[in-house]
């Protein structure tokens, strides 16, 4: 609960500091002038709003037990969009010759409108319960070592500052010092003092003196004159080595702080002074030396601050679903240790309370953004809020515009935001679909007329061009507000190329991410799509840009030129008429660079790079679906063409040949997926971690890359050569992965060569592969799936923990000799398993998980020796149509966790309470049954187990 009231905050933070941001402008303070307002009624709305920003965070987490903070807060949030929209007026061209006489009213009305109700800023205190603390540990040693050896030359004070953004763990981490044994013996006297945005010198002073005299019998001082405040406070301080730590300082006034500081002088050598700000400018002003920049937290140990206060004892292991919801929130916590907790604390720790927290989390959702948004639900909204400033709509199957029609009555929304409950890919990930793009097409099948008219508006994701007037392109003219991402589809409507100018691209400079669309069954005239394009040109902030389906021959002169310099990702998808490429190495920001389906490419060459250096930033790089594309040329030039380079994919270009770029001194994952005629030697890149190839000749590789961790090689003849003769077993850095898919094998494989240190070695879809013998390594993990042939499986190997067979009808059981540490062992679908046949289970002590499923001719587990398997925890049986019986004897007490799953005939006797094998199951704490869980509570006696309740439920599982 408390994340979502954490994430409506965080927006209002963020707009006062853009509204304060804005107010600086030349454009506010050109018009204040103009309108005869003074520049004290300015810096007396930014001192309000700055004031409003200090309490923010309190108010946040009290607005939902106090209703007077609620309705302050939402009274501010009103008070702010106001402010932003009269700033918006104010920097409009077109609106300011409109503007009323009475503007300076208006600012004063939202100058006492934010003003008012301020609540004070809660207090910060030296205490820390240091087990919630993460990732502060060599901050902290630091800021000790200064505090305890560090001597300040000339002055006998010591001053040190921290400065960090807010939220970043400031006052935490000075509290885990302040509280530090060695810092607790080292210093008379130690003194916290929260001063906050009012730099009051008398209470700051009182405070200090009260702080000091905390441990003493003294009276606590009660007079407001500061000379006596001063003379008492260098008497406490004469010939004592102190610590003040200053929390939270704002204060930029060198005078101010001179006169503050002057009772210090008669502390010991040694005294010192921690200040905790979020302004550089006072770290200066104070004199600080050294500053401690504080930083972000590592995800690992944002993660663990999350689930400390998620979780019950702070273990996800228990929740795995939600593990995996919980980690994509920490990454959106950017490091901050206040967002990481704040959310935490709203996340579901408790499974009982699960049902209900997505209710009340948008219960409190909706609490928090009271009437300033509406969702539009099945229909449509039958009453408009007067404040309404954001609105939401999922995508129907063929939505109209009269779904829309209550919108005309709103004149101050900025969020009008389709939405699609299908996930959609990273912008800057290689997809691994073959078209990543079509799974998120909106179907609205035409925009509302007029959508120029919403001219306030900040967020519009799709627009899809029409034919009419009032739905073309040219509507976006006047949404110069729109900010973050947006997709234009339906180009090919555009029948004026002058209207794609009126667009005004160009002038949107708060757009981050742009993609731009053809129909995939347009026959644009080739001119006229490059005409449109050119036009389309976005502005130099952009970060993003897709071009999908353009239909012309060449990309416009913008598309590698200096507009465009701040571009971090490109992807060009589908341009199949397009012969040339741009130069885009000439971007100098451009970090990822995806290219897809450019049919009629032919060359890679001087054209791409433009002229030395190129390509600086690069990171990412991938070709894929290019039929035509033959040579790919590099300038040879010194630094290389790709110096920076970190991923390479060439996917689906089966004309290419000749040799990759050598020069990549930092590439560490290579993929070649698709490209049959590139027979060359791998390239000499030291650097490279992962080797995925695709039906390549892999014939002519002579060594394997020295650093290499992880290799997968599919639909090769070559393979056995590889693993036979001896490359593989050199390479000592290869210990992660090895997978040999869909690969040719004329001859058993008797003679495996591999590292010694290799963990996982999975083989797959080898159809004519009959026998293999395993060497003797340290591997974790053998996998073998879908050998349709395969008969023999042999191994040397002294141990591994896990072992796969899937899909491998022919294999014949037992397999002799399986190591005794062996942890788990899953068998799917090796129809030469059978009740008759002698498994082999009973020297397996350490396992722990076994998983049986698909064996079309086994009637009974009886035989295997499930009961000898004393250290058995989890017990999975699925797809067994014959199955019929369990065991004679109970199954192990180890085991935890037992599912049974498609096997109906089994289903019937492992019935709660009344199935002929229930008794030889009972004990077991967690059983699923199909679609149905079974809890026991047991109390254990000396001799056995007595069952006080049963129970069974019906419930929906997530696989």
């Amino acid at each position: 609960m408390a994340g979502a009231v954490a994430g409506g905050g965080a927006l209002l933070s963020a707009s006062l500091k853009v509204l304060l941001n804005r107010m600086d402008s030349p454009e506010v303070r050109t018009f204040l002038r103009g309108q005869k307002l003074s520049a004290t009624l300015r810096r007396e709305l930014k001192m309000k709003l700055l004031a409003v920003k200090a309490v923010l965070n309190d108010a946040e987490a009290k607005q939902i037990t106090n209703s007077d903070v609620k309705d302050w807060m939402d009274e501010l949030k009103d008070a702010v969009y106001d402010a932003e929209d009269l700033v918006d007026d104010i920097t409009t061209e077109a609106l300011r010759c409109k503007m009323e006489s009475d503007s300076q009213s208006q600012v004063r009305n939202i100058i006492f409108g934010v003003g008012e109700n301020l609540s004070k800023r809660w207090p910060t205190t030296s205490l820390v319960d240091e087990s919630g603390v993460y990732g502060r540990d060599a901050d902290k040693e630091k800021i000790v070592e200064f505090l305890l050896f560090h001597n300040a030359s000339g002055n006998k004070i010591g001053v040190i500052a921290l400065v960090g953004m807010g939220g970043i763990g400031k006052t935490t981490l000075t509290q885990l010092v302040y509280n530090d044994r060695r810092v607790v013996e080292y210093f008379d006297l130690k003194a916290w003092v929260c001063v906050s945005d009012e730099f009051d010198l008398v209470r700051i002073t009182k405070t200090i003196l009260k702080a000091f005299d905390s441990g003493t019998s003294g009276k606590s001082p009660d007079d407001d004159d500061l000379n006596l405040l001063q003379l008492k406070l260098k008497e406490r301080l004469s010939r004592k080595k102190f610590l003040l730590v200053l929390d939270d300082v704002w204060n930029e006034d060198y005078n101010i702080w001179d006169l503050l500081r002057t009772p210090f002088s008669v502390g010991l050598n040694g005294s010192k002074i921690i200040v905790t700000t979020r302004i550089e400018k006072v770290a200066a002003v104070m004199h600080s030396a050294p500053i401690h920049h504080l930083g972000q937290l590592s995800f690992e140990d944002c993660w663990s601050l999350f689930a400390k206060h998620a979780f019950e004892n702070g273990d996800s292991s228990s929740h795995p679903k939600l593990e995996e919801i919980g980690k994509e929130i920490v990454k959106k916590c950017d490091g901050l240790p206040l967002a990481a907790k704040t959310l935490g604390e709203g996340f579901l720790q408790q499974s009982e309370k699960g049902k209900k927290t997505m209710e009340e989390v948008g219960d409190l959702a909706r609490f928090v953004s009271g009437k300033v948004c509406v969702h539009l639900k099945d229909d449509k909204i039958n009453e408009i809020p007067e404040k309404l400033r954001h609105s939401s709509y999922f995508r129907g199957e063929h939505d109209s515009f009269e779904r829309f029609d209550t919108l005309s009555e709103v004149h101050c929304l900025r969020t009008f935001l389709p939405l699609d409950l299908r996930t959609r890919h990273r912008f800057d990930k290689v997809s691994k679909s073959r078209n990543p793009v079509n799974s998120r097409h909106s179907r609205v099948k035409e925009m509302p007329s007029q959508m120029g008219q919403l001219k306030i508006l900040e967020k519009l994701s799709n627009y899809r061009v029409g034919k009419q007037s009032g739905t073309r392109v040219g509507e976006l003219r006047e949404l110069s507000h729109i900010g973050g991402s947006l997709v234009i589809q339906e180009l090919q409507n555009v029948v004026d190329a002058k209207d794609a100018s009126e667009a005004n691209l160009v002038g949107k400079q708060r757009l981050d991410e742009l993609e731009l669309e053809w129909n995939r069954d347009s026959d644009v005239e080739q001119n006229g799509a490059y005409i449109v394009l050119n036009n389309l040109q976005p502005h130099s902030n952009l970060k993003r840009l897709t071009i999908h389906r353009y239909g012309g021959s060449k990309f416009p002169d913008w598309l590698g030129g200096p507009s465009i310099l701040n571009m971090v990702s490109l992807r060009l998808w589908n341009c199949k008429n397009v012969s040339t490429f741009p130069p885009l190495g000439q971007l100098p920001s451009l970090k990822h660079l995806y290219i897809l389906g450019l049919g009629e490419i032919e060359r890679v060459g001087a054209e791409f790079y433009g002229t030395e250096p190129s390509f600086v930033s690069l990171k990412a790089l991938s070709f894929q679906d290019m039929p035509v594309w033959k040579e790919w040329l590099c300038l040879g030039g010194q630094g290389g063409e790709f110096p920076r380079l970190k991923e390479l994919y060439i996917k689906n270009c089966p004309k290419l040949t000749g040799d990759l770029p050598n020069h990549l001194p930092l590439l560490m994952q290579l993929e070649i997926e698709e490209c049959e005629q590139l027979v060359a030697p791998l390239p000499r890149v030291p650097a490279i971690r992962v080797l995925t190839t695709r039906s390549c000749d892999i014939s002519q590789w002579k060594e394997l890359p020295p650093l290499l961790r992880s290799l997968s090689i599919t639909n090769s003849d070559s393979a056995e050569s590889l693993l036979e003769e001896g490359m593989l077993q050199s390479n000592a850095c290869l210990e992660e992965d090895l997978s040999i898919i869909k690969c040719s094998f004329s001859r058993p494989l008797c003679r495996i060569c591999l590292p010694i240190e290799l963990k996982s070695l999975r083989i797959e879809v080898c159809p004519n592969l009959v026998s293999i013998e395993l060497p003797a390594l340290n591997i974790s993990r053998y996998s073998i799936v879908g050998c349709e042939n395969l008969k023999s499986l042999l191994h040397n190997a002294t141990c591994f923990q896990s072992l796969t067979l899937q899909h491998c009808p022919e294999l014949i059981f037992p397999i002799q000799g399986l190591p005794s540490d062996l942890t788990s062992l899953s068998i799917k679908n090796c129809d030469k398993l059978t009740s008759q046949v002698e498994w082999g289970l009973q020297g397996l002590p350490s396992l722990t998980s076994l998983t049986i499923s698909g064996p079309p001719n086994l009637m009974s587990l009886d035989g295997m020796g499930l009961q000898l398997l004393t250290s058995l925890r989890k017990l999975q049986i699925c797809d067994g149509p014959k199955l019929q019986s369990l065991t004679e004897e109970r199954l192990p007490s180890s085991l935890s966790f037992l599912t049974i799953r498609d096997c109906p005939l089994l289903k019937d006797r492992c019935k709660f309470w009344t199935g002929e094998d229930w008794h030889l199951i009972a004990h077991i704490p967690h059983i699923v049954i199909d679609d149905q869980v079974l809890l026991s509570i047991i109390l254990h006696s000396a001799t056995d187990a007595t069952y006080l309740h049963q129970e069974s439920f019906q419930t929906p599982l997530l696989n």
